[in-house]
């Protein structure tokens, strides 16, 4: 049986500026139609309505491309990029309620992935955090799609289900590289199987298969009556031998992890406020090329060079100068230049996180690295290369998942006092140290960070304003004992409350009946209990405060009360003092969900989240949760009932718990640095194993004198 996809290399392209594609290539170009209609077994959160688009295609010599922006925006999306030379914008399929959009393109598969784009939103560029990116002579930085892999999807027809409506078959590809909102057609082939040829970029990515009638007069004007009627009518199917997992909505999908294509990306250390790096490619050219590096994050410059075959070397060198015009004196900037001049951000939020820190003498005399006198460096093979004061190493940390870090605030990352002193400075510079750390270390190879705090939204916000060039700013923040998820809206430029995480709250919750339970214990335990958050501002939690000596009884019965109503929750208690902090949560919240939730939307597998914090109030996200064991940090200054609990911890869960002996920002960074090494080490022993598997698999078979049958000849 087909294993359900194959990747596929991608046609050689450079980091180099290219000049804008011709019109006969425009032409070749299609994009989708748009419908709308209800989706009940979308396997995402569930929604009332949402758009699709639907793809069509004739032939089976084409690749389809989706842009899915992995930022929230409220408002319309629109795509730009050089397949139309930049002429006019296309609007994205955009769900306003989710923040979501996508895009498909439809080419010749014998076109050069040598495409640009850039997003535009509510009179803004936006680059993607998910693709490469690459500079040209202007400085400008636009994405590229040269870091992605052709995947080539394939099922089996007999598990494409019957016939509906006694109509000719159609199945369609639909996941989480599409916003579930993209139908991208599949072509049933001589081999009986239905196969599409998708450019996806490194990651993991979910999908499922759809089948649906075919629509009248497809590439003429769409009928979207007749559209919603096949819609309605679809049926999702899973492949049979693809591996498979379940998602927060409880819908379970196939997933897939797309590996980096053979590309070389080179990250410099640097201070140069602008830098060129001169290679080329061994056995293949002759001459030196040219393409300018941009900056990812402050002291931190990039570039992507593909790569022809996975044995070629790269050699290079880098000049660089440093202008007196620096924004933030150290190299970087607040922004980059799109196609026509406007202003961008690259990582717009986090790129200009420590912009008045660090600030250093600038000089216009021209670097060169190495030397001059000193031969250039080589790359021996595709990979991320990391150039620090004159030493070129492998790094060795791209080649694992991208980590998602999922911690506290207070006493973890940060410390905060009304006052500012030595010791708050002395903890800023170890928060300041952490924060570099992670730019320049984990968001290179896909890291993602989230903040999972006690505080409210505007006490981060007013935390991220009072430390701004200390703190980094994170990809979401959760709040409110994990009953909100707020993402960063582009379109606005505010924090959001996620929408699809509201509505997964809202399965099996009723605030009214716990306000009505809770009314009545109050009235019974008088005195002993009281109001702290009704709800009014977090609608899926209740807040009381419960004497100790009644705390048992009271929770017990607030339990029993709605279980008796039907309503699905949890309790969370605090610990510590003669008063407890209890809180009525939905079913599907809390820390340890929220952080699952969000792992889940950005395409992170749990066992690449990485929890940390010190307090009672992180055992949630700390500990195991449903879905299996996950690293987490615990912090050395963590509070007693922390350690207490870590002492019950079963010996497999305690195998996932790293206790650094440094404290807050250092521990963090301490902690992330044994993961990351203890990944290595897995990963290096996972490769061994399956060379040594190969190697008795290539062995000729040794016929032992005077035994009869075959064995397999053992390296010892």
């Amino acid at each position: 049986m087909h294993s359900g996809y194959c990747l596929q290399r991608s046609p050689p392209f450079t980091a180099c500026w290219v000049p804008p594609i011709p019109c006969e290539i425009s032409r070749r170009v299609r994009t989708a139609h748009a419908v709308r209609a209800p989706l009940t077994s979308l396997p995402s959160v569930a929604r009332q309505e949402s758009s699709k688009q639907i793809v069509w295609s004739s032939s089976a010599n084409t690749k389809y491309i989706p842009f899915k922006p992995e930022f929230f925006s409220s408002e319309p999306v629109e795509l730009a990029g050089s397949w139309n030379n930049w002429s006019f914008n296309i609007p994205l399929t955009h769900d306003p309620t989710l923040g979501e959009a996508c895009h498909v393109l439809q080419i010749d598969a014998s076109q050069p992935d040598y495409l640009t784009f850039k997003y535009f939103v509510n009179g803004k560029w936006h680059l993607s955090r998910a693709d490469a990116a690459a500079a040209d002579e202007q400085g400008c930085v636009n994405n590229t799609i040269t870091g992605r892999k052709l995947v080539r999807f394939s099922l089996p027809a007999p598990f494409a289900g019957p016939r509906l409506d006694d109509a000719e078959q159609e199945v369609h590809l639909v996941g989480s590289f599409t916003a579930w909102q993209v139908l991208i057609p599949m072509t049933l082939e001589a081999d009986g199987e239905y196969h599409c040829t998708v450019a996806l970029p490194p990651g993991r990515h979910v999908f499922k298969f759809l089948q649906l009638n075919p629509l009248p007069q497809r590439r003429a004007m769409y009928q979207a009556a007749r559209a919603q009627q096949s819609l309605d009518k679809g049926r999702y199917y899973l492949h049979p031998t693809l591996p498979r997992e379940t998602l927060p909505s409880g819908i379970e999908v196939n997933y897939l992890h797309v590996p980096p294509p053979p590309i070389f990306r080179v990250l410099y250390h640097t201070h140069c406020s602008e830098a060129y790096i001169h290679y080329r490619l061994a056995g293949y050219e002759e001459s030196f090329r040219c393409a300018r590096m941009y900056h990812t994050c402050t002291g931190l410059m990039t570039a992507y060079i593909n790569s022809p075959a996975p044995d070629t070397s790269l050699e290079f060198i880098i000049q660089g100068t440093t202008s007196n015009g620096d924004s933030n004196g150290d190299g970087s900037s607040n922004g980059s230049s799109n196609h026509n001049g406007s202003t961008s951000g690259w990582q717009q939020q986090g790129s200009d996180w420590m912009h008045n820190r660090g600030s250093r003498a600038s000089t216009s005399q021209p670097e060169r690295d190495p030397p001059d006198g000193q031969p250039y460096y080589t790359a021996s093979r595709p990979g991320t290369w990391r150039l620090k004061q004159g030493r070129l190493r492998l790094d060795e940390a791209s080649q694992l998942h991208p980590l998602m870090l999922c911690t506290d605030l207070d006493g973890t990352l940060i410390e905060d006092q009304a006052e500012e002193n030595d010791w708050i400075r002395r903890n800023d510079d170890a928060t300041y140290s952490a924060s570099l750390h992670f730019h320049q270390y984990v968001a290179p190879a896909g890291g993602l960070l989230v903040y999972n705090t006690g505080r409210s939204i505007g006490m981060v916000e007013g935390l991220l304003a009072k430390k701004k060039g200390v703190m980094p700013w994170p990809t979401a923040v959760i709040t409110a004992v994990g009953t909100k998820i707020f993402l960063w809206d582009v379109a606005k430029n505010k924090w959001t409350a996620d929408p699809a995480y509201e509505q997964l709250l809202d399965e099996g919750w009723n605030l009214n009946e716990v306000r009505q339970q809770a009314k009545k214990l109050l009235n019974r335990f008088n005195g002993a209990a009281s109001v702290i958050d009704d709800g009014s501002e977090h609608p899926h939690r209740m807040s009381l405060q419960i004497q100790q000596h009644v705390l048992n009884d009271l929770v017990s019965q607030w339990s029993q009360g709605l279980m008796e109503a039907g309503v699905q929750h949890q309790m969370v208690a605090s610990i510590g003092g003669d008063w407890r902090y209890v809180d009525c949560i939905a079913i599907n919240a809390g820390k340890g969900r929220a952080m699952a939730y969000l792992a889940a939307r950005f395409g992170i597998a749990l066992e690449d989240v990485v929890a940390a914090g010190d307090s009672g109030n992180d055992l949630l996200m700390l500990g195991r949760l449903t879905e299996g064991n996950h690293p987490a940090i615990v912090m050395s200054n963590s509070h007693p009932e922390v350690w207490d609990w870590l002492a019950r911890c079963s010996p497999e869960e305690r195998s996932w718990i790293y206790t650094p002996k440094a404290e807050r920002a250092a521990g963090l960074v301490e902690g992330l640095k044994a993961i990351i090494a203890d990944k290595l080490a897995a990963q290096h022993a996972r490769q061994l194993q399956e060379q040594q598997l190969l190697l008795q698999q290539q062995q000729p078979p040794l016929h032992l004198p005077g035994q009869p049958g075959t064995v397999r000849a053992l390296r010892g």
